[in-house]
């Protein structure tokens, strides 16, 4: 799509088709029923399905308008798993070098926690 028509149907509020996804392409995307996007690495495309190992790493395929590039950051908004089991709601604090280990702060109490994408979610 050239970026004129990509502007003008931005401008229009109208739908614009994910970018393609590539193999190796960290990339953000609903696992089975979820509403919430996990973390993982595009391993396979064909056609319209790309196949993402997850960092928990489970393996799924999906169509390629529901994949979006990885994008946390320091200050991202996400959910993470506590020892518990259980979601809760956190905020990066920092990403390491090695893109995969997190220092993030839960919300309810301001408890900071190194985990990794494996154990976090976004919306």
């Amino acid at each position: 799509m050239n970026q004129y028509l990509l502007g003008a149907l931005l401008g229009l509020g109208l739908a614009v088709p994910a970018a393609a996804q590539s193999v190796g392409d960290w990339v953000l995307a609903p696992w089975q029923d979820s509403t919430m996007d996990f973390p993982g690495v595009v391993v396979a495309r064909g056609g319209d399905a790309v196949t993402i190992r997850f960092d928990d790493g489970t393996t799924e395929t999906r169509h390629v308008s529901e994949v979006r590039p990885f994008d946390w950051r320091s200050g991202s908004r996400i959910a993470c798993r506590w020892s518990d089991g259980e979601w809760y709601a956190a905020t990066v604090i920092r990403i390491a070098s090695d893109g995969y280990t997190l220092r993030i702060r839960y919300d309810d109490d301001g408890t900071i926690e190194d985990t990794n994408t494996g154990r976090c979610r976004s919306r």
